[in-house]
């Protein structure tokens, strides 16, 4: 089990009665400008049940929720690449579109990766979003990955600690 704490946020793995919020994260996700750089979301309503039944055997998929109020208001993926002789780990994440440009996508996706690099000791994290997604190339910039392809990024486990040495001086 994962459990993460931000100042402002809660990550933790995905429950089966965590659905209806991810219905609507789906819902609203899939009628946003975003989704078009992103495969189908499901939004119906078994369909939905049935992801959060899934996701919620994965540790690699936490559930964002307002440290406050409990609300789900996103999706950070932090799973291990299975054909990778390294350990590479993905970094995905889907917000609600009520909770753009408030920092919680930089703050949930920096627990994530302090936990990909610290306690499960990756190499590697690779990330993906097409180029025309300006704020996702600017939140992948800002966490410090680099572009290696067109719409790929990636930071290695070295490059991310001393990102985090320097800003805490």
């Amino acid at each position: 089990m994962v459990t993460l704490k931000t100042d402002r946020l809660v990550l933790r793995n995905f429950r089966p009665d965590d659905w209806q919020e991810l219905h609507e994260l789906a819902v609203r996700y899939q009628a946003s400008e975003w989704a078009k750089y992103d495969h189908p979301w499901p939004t119906a309503e078994e369909e939905v049940k049935g992801m959060a039944e899934w996701l919620s055997g994965e540790e690699g998929f936490l559930a964002v929720c307002l440290k406050e109020t409990g609300k789900l208001i996103g999706l950070l993926n932090i799973h291990r690449k299975d054909e990778e002789e390294d350990r590479v780990h993905d970094l995905g994440y889907v917000f609600h579109p009520d909770y753009h440009r408030k920092g919680y996508a930089t703050e949930a996706c920096r627990a994530g990766l302090n936990q990909i690099f610290g306690p499960w000791e990756a190499d590697r994290i690779t990330a993906g979003t097409h180029p025309d997604n300006e704020p996702s190339v600017r939140l992948l910039a800002k966490l410090g990955l680099k572009e290696i392809g067109e719409g790929k990024y990636t930071i290695t486990r070295e490059a991310w600690l001393a990102s985090q040495e320097k800003s805490d001086l």
